[in-house]
């Protein structure tokens, strides 16, 4: 009796096992989910070194969560993430990543006023040259001295400036409310980035600085190849013409196609 129960137990899981493996191999098949797409990008992101050239302990580190996790209808982007890599808690460049598969990129700029070397897998793929110009914001009240009514300061400076893409077809971004990233506490300025969307994808970046002099200050970034005119207060004060995915020399903005869209 027990050797009929075993037999047939053995014909059941043999039978039953194109079944579970068909299930197993479904699995694997799946598409990747958004947080599992993100989850990736992170780790490609963290095979990024990045040094300021003229800067003693010059490694930048990468700051551990997205800043924005986005997506673009308007381009058939699903998913999108922004990812930053800081000196002494102040901002110095910036990665977006975006696609899936062989259209998968990743796109940087830098944020900082000094040359920047990067790196993957001990070979050096970019000299990013500074990528920013601090100019004076005037017409600005002097920084508060409470951190929390620096944050309001802030966000009524950064809509003074107005952001347009595209040369033919144009159209305006939209200003998020609340900065992407602002410097912690401990720094000797308080930086924010105020990101300009499509959707929810940023396209230019605008960075305020309460200085420690008391003033403000502020510098422009793109996010996008595509031509950025950007207005303060009505009167256009920055132009970035369209640009190939790769600018070339040692651009401050570059694209990459990294490891896994060559899979």
């Amino acid at each position: 009796m027990s050797s009929l129960i075993y037999l047939t137990t053995i014909g059941i899981a043999i039978l039953a096992w194109p079944v579970l493996a068909g299930a197993q191999n479904d699995e694997l098949n799946q598409p990747q989910t958004p947080k599992d797409w993100l989850q990736q990008r992170k780790l490609e992101f963290e095979e990024y070194r990045f040094h300021v050239e003229a800067a003693q302990s010059s490694t930048l580190t990468m700051e551990s969560r997205s800043l924005l996790n986005w997506s673009n209808a308007e381009r058939g982007a699903d998913v999108g993430a922004v990812y930053i890599w800081t000196r002494k808690g102040l901002p110095q460049l910036i990665a977006c990543a975006f696609g899936r598969g062989k259209l998968l990129r990743h796109e940087f700029h830098s944020l900082s006023t000094e040359s920047i070397t990067a790196e993957r897998g001990g070979a050096t793929l970019h000299r990013f040259q500074p990528g920013i110009e601090w100019r004076n914001l005037s017409s600005a009240p002097p920084p508060a001295k409470a951190r929390a009514l620096r944050l309001v300061q802030m966000r009524r400076q950064a809509e003074r400036f107005r952001v347009i893409m595209g040369n033919k077809e144009r159209a305006e971004m939209r200003m998020l409310t609340q900065p992407v990233f602002r410097s912690p506490v401990e720094s000797d300025e308080d930086v924010a980035l105020f990101a300009f969307v499509q959707g929810t994808d940023p396209e230019c970046m605008l960075v305020l600085d309460a200085t420690t002099d008391g003033t403000w200050r502020y510098a422009l970034a793109r996010q996008t190849k595509w031509a950025l005119k950007i207005e303060l207060d009505g009167q256009q004060v920055t132009e970035f013409a369209s640009v190939g995915r790769n600018a070339g020399g040692q651009a401050p903005f570059l694209v990459l196609k990294p490891p896994a869209a060559e899979e």
